[in-house]
């Protein structure tokens, strides 16, 4: 692998030896050369505002770049060449959910995507403490995991004694003050939001209640404890014992009347040493607690430098309160921040160059050594690496990257991302090869750079394309014989896309043909005018079925005969009924002295009995509504005296 390299390196050094001026000749790039890749931006705020992605190319390729989302506009610049950067404005999303866009570069498209307009509810909006004070909380609910918020108090009475910020939901305590006056409201403030808290006044104390407590302090190792409190008090004398910071705890009692004895217990501390206090009976206790030993550790703890010098950094691990100093041992060691911290830091260095024999130094960082090792400085060293980037599919590959320099030069290489790794060739001397393994990538596209030889190598990767499943919901549907439309949802992939098609002339898609991500098909259902029939439309690759029930006509009745005479002793009768084989009928009476003897009720054709009672007074007309028609029956009066005799 390393012959074409030294014959290039010959001829260019005799053209560049025979001949006073040079000339360049390049040929325009091949498809294959000329990949673009394109760095996504983070989760752009609800606001909105500007923000950009970055575009990889080489640097004779040329690209465009163009979006089809509404809220994403004024790209700039909308084409370029090479390496650059694109420039868009993001429109507010007030909304309540988060949203998707994607801007084009090429064939390369990179998904931008715009959290959710944060909104705030407090609960309880209210609430009520008791004169002796306490603790209490409020909880904060948000529509997004990463709604930020901060948490104060407008009353001095209230103290927040955890969490005083956060993101997403949450929960804020606080301690009330013992209340010696009226009644008193304050609020907790969150997001703009507003919880109420009121405290009881003070109940008036009893006569002649003196109250003390003993001892008035305690001091706690780091590790914690227990302590007491002595209550001597008259025996109406009432009162009240309560924590004012979360790690110390009151285990009993938290109140009592006359003399009595507070028990509590005091965590170990992790942190800088620390003050508390509890109040018993209106008297402050004070509680002081001894800081947690610290210890230290540096990563990394040794680093080598080139001849001609160089930066670092190290990292410096401790707990919250744990000071630390750096300094150096060496001359050519320089420390040029973080040269003192408390808690976890960061060491910055810098290494002469070095023009004598090869050397060590350390500097001592939170009492521990770090070692700088530096390469002689006889003679000076060059690198090239070759290729000095490479684009790669989303799935593992392995990338092989060549070292020149000259035969004495020692050189490293180390990784700059987790997901790169050096397989072989971590270190050399003169030529060499480093064989990179690139592990698969699960998301969006991604860069990353490896040091060899003190020069950056990037790796471009594709992001990951997950494969398309679908579903739908409903998968079937019965509609009536009538014209309908039916909705149809597509569930699936936001990079997913899909189509819909008809299978049967009388159901069409009104809507939703094709789509990516999840959407909604419409479906128009013609009027059926025959029997009971089946459907179906291809909707993401799945059947979805539609049952339409058969058409039924309009059902009309006749009645035979429509009336009938009866003597007056009464007497029965039968009225046909015509209709459809599928038409329901009812029959009914209209007069008391008319009865349904048989066919109250039937389907299609039928009969229907009844029977009129004896008349005793003059003619009569009754009816029955059969079928929604009318049935008269006419009656004869019953037979008498002669209207002219006297009775």
């Amino acid at each position: 692998m390393r012959r074409p390299a030294v014959a290039v390196l010959v001829i260019a050094a005799a053209l560049a030896g025979g001949c006073g001026t040079s000339s360049t000749v390049s040929s325009g790039p091949t498809p294959v050369k000329c990949q673009v890749s394109v760095a996504a931006p983070g989760m752009l705020d609800a606001a909105g505002g500007n923000s950009s992605v970055s575009v990889t190319a080489l640097p004779e390729c040329a690209w465009t770049a163009s979006t089809t989302t509404a809220w994403l506009t004024e790209l700039s610049p909308a084409s370029g060449q090479g390496n650059g950067s694109v420039s868009f404005r993001v429109a507010a999303n007030d909304t309540d959910s988060a949203r998707d866009g994607s801007i084009v570069v090429n064939d390369e498209t990179v998904r931008v995507s715009q959290r959710a307009a944060c909104r705030y509810t407090l609960v309880p909006a209210s609430q009520t403490v008791a004169a002796g004070g306490g603790a209490s909380s409020i909880t904060v609910t948000t529509s997004d995991a990463e709604c930020a918020w901060t948490a104060r108090a407008d009353e001095s009475w209230i103290s927040l004694t955890e969490t005083t910020s956060g993101t997403g939901s949450g929960t804020i305590s606080f301690t009330a003050s013992p209340n010696a006056g009226d009644e008193r409201t304050a609020a907790i403030i969150v997001a703009g939001q507003r919880a109420t808290v009121t405290q009881s006044g003070a109940a008036a104390p009893p006569v002649n209640c003196s109250i003390s407590i003993a001892p008035a302090s305690q001091q706690f190792a780091a590790g914690g404890g227990t302590g007491s409190i002595a209550v001597n008090a008259q025996g109406v004398c009432e009162w009240s014992a309560r924590a004012g910071v979360p790690w110390v705890t009151i285990t009993s009692p938290a109140g009592g009347t006359g003399n009595g004895t507070v028990t509590f217990t005091v965590a170990q501390n992790t942190g800088a040493a620390r003050t508390g206090t509890i109040t018993v009976a209106n008297r402050t206790f004070t509680v002081t607690q001894a800081a947690a030993p610290c210890s230290y550790s540096i990563s990394p703890q040794t680093q080598n430098a080139g001849a001609s010098g160089g930066t670092g950094s190290v990292s410096v691990t401790t707990a919250a309160g744990c000071a630390w100093t750096a300094s150096s041992n060496a001359p050519w060691l320089t420390v040029t921040g973080g040269a003192t911290g408390t808690g976890n830091g960061t060491v910055s260095f810098a290494v002469a160059a070095n023009t004598g024999a090869a050397r060590t130094g350390t500097l001592t960082i939170a009492t521990q050594t770090f070692t700088v090792t530096q390469s002689t400085g006889v003679a000076p060293c060059s690198y090239s690496i070759s290729p000095s980037s490479q684009n790669v599919g989303a799935s593992a590959s392995t990338v092989t990257v060549n070292v020149t320099t000259a035969a004495a030069c020692a050189w490293t290489a180390t990784e700059g991302v987790p997901w790169i790794t050096i397989a072989s060739g971590a270190s050399d001397t003169g030529n060499g090869t480093v064989n990179l393994s690139i592990a698969a990538n699960t998301g969006a596209a991604r860069s990353g750079t490896v040091t060899i030889a003190g020069e950056s190598f990037t790796v471009n990767q594709a992001a990951f394309v997950p494969a398309c499943s679908y579903s739908i919901s409903p998968s079937s549907q019965n509609v009536g014989a009538g014209a309908s439309t039916v909705t149809v949802n597509v569930t699936t992939a936001a990079a997913c896309a899909w189509t819909a098609t008809e299978g049967v002339p009388w159901i069409t898609i009104a809507s939703g043909a094709s789509d990516t991500g999840n959407g909604t098909v419409n479906l128009s259902i013609a009027a059926n005018t025959g029997g009971a029939r089946s459907g179906t439309v291809t909707i993401a690759g799945q059947s979805f079925t539609v049952n339409q029930a058969a058409f039924v006509p309009p059902c009309t009745f006749s009645i035979a005969p429509s009336n009938q005479n009866v003597p007056a002793p009464g007497g029965t009768g039968t009225v046909t009924v015509t209709t459809a084989s599928g038409c329901t009928w009812t029959a009914s009476s209209n007069a008391p002295w008319l009865s349904i003897t048989s066919g109250a009720s039937g389907t299609g054709n039928g009969s229907v009995g009844f029977s009129a009672a004896a008349n005793s007074g003059g003619s009569r007309t009754g009816t029955l509504t059969i079928a929604g028609q009318t049935f008269t029956v006419t009656q004869a009066a019953a037979a008498g005296p002669s209207p002219s005799l006297n009775r």
